[in-house]
């Protein structure tokens, strides 16, 4: 599950003087999908010109995942720390 919330400008800056200085900036576009009842977030990196990740948001955890025929997956890399934002960061 994951929460997400918009922050002031003031606990942005809060959460900034936080950051650990040896992570850079993570910049990305991201595309939001949507295919009958299942949303996709595809992130596109400046830093790489031939691959985008692919995020599935399911309102049921149980649910089975259908990935849209003009989507092609080239594997699988959700327990791959490497593709953690966090360990992109460190990159």
């Amino acid at each position: 599950m994951e929460v997400e919330e918009r922050l002031s400008q003031e606990e942005y800056f809060t959460l900034l003087m936080e950051a650990d200085p040896a992570c850079r900036p993570i910049r990305k576009t991201r595309y939001c999908l949507v295919d009958d009842v299942q949303s996709f977030e595809v992130d596109l990196y400046p830093m790489w010109k031939d691959v985008a990740l692919l995020q599935i948001e399911l309102s049921d955890p149980d649910a089975e995942v259908h990935i849209p025929e003009n989507l092609h997956v080239i594997r699988e890399v959700t327990d791959n720390p490497a593709y953690d934002n966090h360990e992109m960061a460190r990159m």
